[in-house]
């Protein structure tokens, strides 16, 4: 196991897991928009906190992309997940209230079945450069999933389901631009005057702002933890598969190992269900608001 990738990834989680909490904190109380309303991202310009998340998630990004390129994407991506038990209490101070023990749990027993699943997989690294053919198949499987979770989003009408839907197809797609983060920090680092030429920036970009764009929605719909528990789970879930199809990184599949993955995925499934039954808060303007315009 790659230590320095571990504890590079590790410190991504926990500004990304800040990051998340600021962002929540200023989208959760703006007008409701749609999914794809970008008048949502204009509005959230204004506000210092919501730039303050993104500034944020820039050192993240920065750091994420530094441990995917010493790292194996099914070894980073799982330790993502450790920035959920931060961001759910920091949310719940910034407003003003005691965090909810079912929304701790679920994103405690989500982040313990990302563990287990962590160590008994024991991930390896693979190849850098996947065939176009691997692209074309995970990309189409992906759109095909964001486009179903996000279908069930407009037919559910529970808040936190509504969230945990939109969150997960987030976290689909950013599990997708991982990987296209892997390849283009690959390119970067060896053949850095050749990226503009090379597909996968432009893929890299696109996902990304589409990204954007779902992500504030889904800190819309209720409080973070159902949103983020959903997005920080499938992220590194897509990702793990992407790297053990089209980058062929390996995991350990003994019978033993198994058992605890298979015991892992439903941990990581009810931690999900969990935090997407929660009570949802009133909205209300976040505080000092017409100051932070």
């Amino acid at each position: 196991m790659n230590v320095l990738a571990v504890a590079i990834a590790l410190a991504a989680s926990v500004f990304f897991g800040f990051a998340a909490a600021l962002q929540h904190h200023a989208a959760f109380h703006e007008v409701r928009h749609g999914l794809f309303d970008v008048r949502l991202l204009w509005r959230l310009m204004h506000y210092p906190i919501w730039i303050g998340g993104q500034l944020t998630d820039l050192v993240g990004v920065a750091l994420h992309a530094t441990a995917l390129q010493i790292g194996a994407l099914v070894l980073v991506q799982p330790v993502q997940v450790a920035g959920l038990p931060l961001s759910v209490p920091m949310e719940a101070a910034l407003n003003r209230r005691r965090p909810h023990r079912r929304d701790l749990r679920g994103a405690a027993l989500a982040t313990a079945g990302l563990v287990a699943f962590l160590v008994a997989a024991a991930p390896q690294g693979g190849i850098r450069h996947p065939s176009g053919a691997a692209w074309f198949a995970c990309g189409g499987l992906v759109a095909v999933t964001v486009i179903g979770l996000l279908a069930l989003s407009h037919f559910t009408t529970r808040g936190s389901r509504s969230g945990a839907s939109v969150g997960l197809a987030t976290g689909v797609l950013f599990g997708f631009s991982a990987a296209l983060l892997k390849s283009c920090t690959d390119i970067l680092a060896t053949r850095p005057l050749t990226l503009p030429l090379h597909w996968e920036m432009y893929a890299l970009i696109g996902t990304g702002l589409v990204g954007m764009q779902l992500n504030q929605s889904a800190f819309q719909h209720s409080s973070l933890a159902s949103p983020l528990t959903a997005m920080t789970l499938g992220e590194p879930l897509v990702s793990v598969i992407i790297g053990l199809t089209a980058f062929h990184e390996q995991i350990r599949t003994t019978p033993p190992r198994l058992a605890i993955i298979f015991v892992a995925v439903l941990a990581m499934a009810y931690g999900i269900w969990t935090t997407s039954t929660t009570w949802q808060p009133p909205r209300r303007p976040p505080p000092d608001d017409q100051a932070d315009r």
